[in-house]
């Protein structure tokens, strides 16, 4: 379904996504995240993926090709 998360690139811990009125990717032992983010909502539906651009900005790492 998603894309697995990398370790930490600060600690190397494992890494959560979290969702609490936006989602968000967490390491629990150094308390580094990405940004909340939220899908929006028109009258069409829901827009964008804020799930997916969390976990590809988390495993985004400089230097390294994406696939």
């Amino acid at each position: 379904m998603f894309d697995e998360l990398k370790p930490c690139p600060f600690c190397g811990g494992q890494a959560h996504l979290f969702v609490n009125e936006g989602v968000r990717v967490i390491c629990p032992k150094c308390r580094a995240s990405t940004k909340i983010l939220v899908d929006g909502m028109t009258s069409s539906g829901v827009t964008g993926n804020a799930t997916r651009a969390v976990i590809e900005a988390w495993n985004n790492r400089f230097g390294e090709v994406s696939k």
